[in-house]
């Protein structure tokens, strides 16, 4: 299959390659006496680094320095170089962007057999349900994937991954997150720790990432929970496991300083963290907005939002005001008595839209309007 396959995307030599092979030719003299890994003759490497930039796009100093990384400058000619990208771009890999990417990152896969090399791997992929743009983008970004053995390490990962997650929707999840996350599964770390399954699921399918890190790396993360005081089999621990990999302890200052300065005390900060790790992963300019809406607007009580800090991810404008003008414009009608403000914006779209627009857009016939911004109405 490989072979035919092969015959398919092989490009020939002639027509527009005619004078790049002719002036291999005339070189032939002087290449006689390169090595099969390295070529000395200086109009050789200029032949090379005339094709990285004319057929794979990339710069004159991206071409240079890609030159040098290659393990063989002696192309005899432009057959194999042709023939792989050809078979990139059968899988989606544009030569405006994946393909300049994928030769400067790794310019031996100009060299890399078509049909050995590169068709099996992409194939693979493919079955297991990658898309194609995806595949193009992450494998341009992280091509170090191809030069891996695929029997000895890519369907072994596959396989350990797969019997975790328990499906190839979510294996290709886990590959178009994180190409490296994908190819440095390990979680005995979490494991040997007491990570429940459920939760070291939640940490590959929405932080694979975290893998790239060794393991003393990890111990450290996991620590750091314990010693804040988050319990390791609730879900909560692995999300402040991803907290502590993406931010330094001067920055995890710096975000406690912002609540400080929005009217929390260190008890609030502190349930707010254990409660929901990921409110510390905001952006100071989110959390002063959300802050100042619940405390000044709303009435809300620094405490109480300690014991909902989920309403500090919420979308200000798409969903906690738009909700509060549904609820106003309800009120002011005298059509529905409200539950407490928490749950009504803490409650799934579906839901809110069945039990506060739907029910009623015969008595407001704008509400929806109102819910997506389109009334003249205030917060």
């Amino acid at each position: 299959m490989f072979t035919v396959f092969l015959r398919r995307v092989r490009v020939t030599t002639k027509g527009c390659n005619l004078i790049y092979q002719q002036q291999f030719s005339e070189n032939a003299v002087s290449t006689r006496s390169c090595s099969s890994s390295v070529c000395e003759n200086a109009s050789q490497k200029s032949l090379v680094v005339s094709y990285l930039i004319n057929t794979c796009g990339l710069s004159p100093d991206d071409a240079v320095s890609a030159s040098k990384k290659m393990n063989n400058l002696c192309f005899k000619s432009p057959e194999n170089p042709d023939a792989v990208l050809k078979l990139l771009r059968a899988y989606g890999f544009t030569d405006a962007h994946h393909i300049p990417k994928i030769v400067t990152r790794w310019p031996d896969v100009l060299l890399a057999s078509p049909s050995k090399t590169l068709f099996p791997k992409f194939e693979f992929l493919r079955s297991i349900g990658v898309r194609l743009p995806v595949l193009a983008h992450n494998l341009s970004i992280y091509p170090f994937m191809l030069r891996r053995s695929l029997k000895n390490w890519i369907i072994p990962l596959y396989n350990d991954l797969k019997s975790l997650l328990g499906s190839d929707e979510r294996v290709a999840h886990v590959f178009s997150r994180s190409p490296a996350g994908f190819m440095s599964f390990d979680v005995s770390i979490f494991r040997e720790r007491g990570v429940p399954e459920s939760s070291i699921i939640t940490l590959v399918m929405y932080q694979p990432a975290l893998l790239v890190y060794p393991k003393k790396k990890l111990s450290l993360f996991i620590d750091r929970a314990v010693a804040m005081g988050f319990d390791i089999s609730k879900s909560a621990f692995v999300h402040a496991v991803r907290v502590f990999s993406g931010m330094s302890e001067l920055t995890l200052k710096r975000k406690m300083e912002v609540y400080r300065r929005c009217g929390c005390t260190e008890s609030d900060i502190n349930i707010a963290f254990l409660r929901h790790p990921l409110c510390m992963s905001l952006s100071e300019k989110k959390i002063t907005a959300n802050m100042d809406f619940l405390v000044n607007t709303l009435g809300y009580k620094p405490a109480v939002i300690a014991q909902h800090p989920v309403l500090l991810s919420l979308s200000l404008d798409k969903r906690i005001k738009s909700r509060c003008l549904v609820a106003r414009a309800l009120n002011e009608k005298g059509l529905k008595k409200m539950p407490s403000m928490t749950t009504m914006l803490k409650m799934p779209e579906e839901k809110f839209l069945n039990q506060y627009i739907v029910k009623h857009e015969k008595d407001i016939p704008n509400l929806l309007d109102i819910y997506r911004g389109k009334s003249n109405r205030g917060p």
